[in-house]
């Protein structure tokens, strides 16, 4: 045997805390990779939130609950330019934090720009009446379905406020009850047919 090299006997009694180096750095590095997994995915989730686009809605829905803005299209209006039949829409929405501020309210018909309110198909804001409130529209009957998104502007600064890490500290929903744990649900999962039952979205 060269006497240069020691025999591992040897070498662990010169060496007592050489045979627990690997242990105790491998708990150290285990520990650390989980920290950062933590971290990465603390990121992902407040950057996913933060590209929740508050709908901001300024108003196309007027006074009187008829769409007064909506975008052309000649399908739904005859030669004159006027509808081809109007669908009276109930809305009710449930679970405002309270009557402070109103509820933003806007309706789409395509997944395209949903959640955008300048491709929203009308706008409006609705008073709020112990912890909920209820709207009227009308539509041309050739309209079959829409989602609609709420948000509680409680504070009145026309945006959907959020906190440190992005995530809403205002109250909002989805027709359909639709939920998303990143952002807003898919525009068909918000998707309800029109009939003569009112709408009813919890906001929470």
């Amino acid at each position: 045997m060269d006497s240069t090299h020691p025999s591992d006997d040897t070498y662990k009694a010169e060496n007592p805390f050489r045979g627990n180096l690997w242990k105790e750095n491998h708990g150290n590095l285990l520990l650390a990779v989980t920290g950062l997994i933590c971290i990465v995915g603390s990121t992902i989730l407040a950057c996913r939130q933060t590209r929740f686009r508050p709908p901001g809605f300024p108003t196309r829905l007027t006074p009187d609950g008829v769409v007064g803005s909506m975008p052309a299209d000649a399908s739904l209006v005859d030669s004159a330019g006027n509808p081809t039949g109007l669908r009276r829409v109930n809305v009710r929405i449930l679970g405002a934090a309270s009557d402070r501020g109103v509820m933003k309210v806007a309706a789409y018909t395509s997944p395209n720009g949903f959640n955008d309110p300048a491709n929203a198909l009308g706008t409006d804001n609705w008073k709020i009446a112990s912890g909920e409130c209820v709207g009227t529209f009308e539509l041309p009957s050739a309209i079959t379905h829409l989602a609609i998104s709420a948000y509680h502007d409680e504070n009145g600064n026309d945006k959907l406020d959020r906190n440190s890490l992005g995530i809403p500290s205002e109250r909002y929903g989805f027709s359909g009850d639709a939920r998303s744990n990143f952002g807003p649900p898919p525009f068909d999962d918000a998707r309800v047919e029109l009939g003569d039952a009112p709408i009813e979205i919890s906001i929470r």
